[in-house]
Formats: C-alpha cells, structure tokens, sequence
C-alpha cells in the first residue's frame, strides 16, 4: 500500500532515532499489505485489517488507559513506547486521539504517537467505498491542516502523521 506522511514536532525522526526497530516495522507493514480489499470481507474495515497485520509483528492492542475516574479509554496499538491510533472516520476524531497521546505523553509513557488516517488520494482511488461523507471524512490532508494551524502549540506531543491509500 502507498503511503504518505508528515512529521509532528518530528515524531518521525524521533521515532526512527530512538525506536529503529518499530520504525522498521511501521514502514515494512504498511509498506508490504496490499490495499484494503473495501467490501469483500464482512464486518472487517482498514482498521482491523492494519492492526492485525500490527499484532502479527508482536504489537500490543487495545491498550488500556486509567483515566483516574473508575473508567478507562484504550489506545489502538502499541510497543515500547510509540503507540498507534487509526482514524479513518470523522476527522473531529483527530481530537479523541490527541487527548490520548497527551495524557500518555504526560505521563512518560509515549515517546512518540503515530497516527495512521486515509490519503486525500484514497478517496479518489477507492471511489464510493470511502467517498461517503468525503467533506468530513478523515484525512491526512485535514489531520496536517490541524498541526499546521493553531493547534499546534496545543498538541506538543511528537506525531508521526500517516496517510494511506
């Protein structure tokens, strides 16, 4: 599969620096699966698809993070201190997974966050299977436009940003 990224307060760079291993093992597997076959496999999106492919490389998923109030949210993917969150719906979600890396961030416990989203191209290439809702749909296009902007002195945690196609 194709992929395009953009690095956030250089989480690519830390990433490749500190973690070669997983950054190895990001760009082999995404690097090496075939595009998601969209509607031929029931009940199973380009999130499962990827995290498998993630969890057969000795990934962690679904890992819990204690809020501190009784209740807990979780974060997609995650080894030796990077962890992975896919977002591929609405791209206000972008916001859910930022909370995550900064409260994981502030708590030691990130190094660096990878967030892995559509390519703008994707859209284009797969026609109607992720062309629904296009205008908010996430995309890598939107998720940049968001650390280029304002909020980039809100969200100070190192991303590396992924887009897919």
């Amino acid at each position: 599969m194709n992929i395009f990224d953009y690095s956030h307060r250089h989480g690519k760079e830390i990433i490749s620096l500190s973690h070669p291993q997983e950054f190895e093992e990001i760009n082999s597997i995404l690097g090496s699966l075939e595009p998601f076959p969209h509607g031929q496999e029931k009940n199973k999106t380009p999130k499962d698809y990827i995290a498998d492919a993630f969890i057969q490389s000795g990934w962690a998923s679904e890992i819990e993070i204690p809020l501190g109030t009784g209740k807990s949210d979780f974060c997609d993917l995650s080894k030796n201190g990077i962890f992975i969150e896919q977002e591929y719906s609405r791209f206000e979600m972008f916001f859910r997974d930022f909370f995550r890396f900064l409260l994981l961030y502030d708590e030691k416990k990130l190094d660096a966050g990878v967030l892995i989203t559509y390519d703008s191209s994707a859209f284009d290439k797969w026609g109607n299977a992720v062309s629904t809702y296009r205008a908010a749909r996430a995309s890598l296009d939107k998720l940049v436009d968001f650390l280029n902007g304002k909020y980039a002195s809100v969200v100070r945690v190192p991303i590396w940003c992924i887009g897919i196609e």
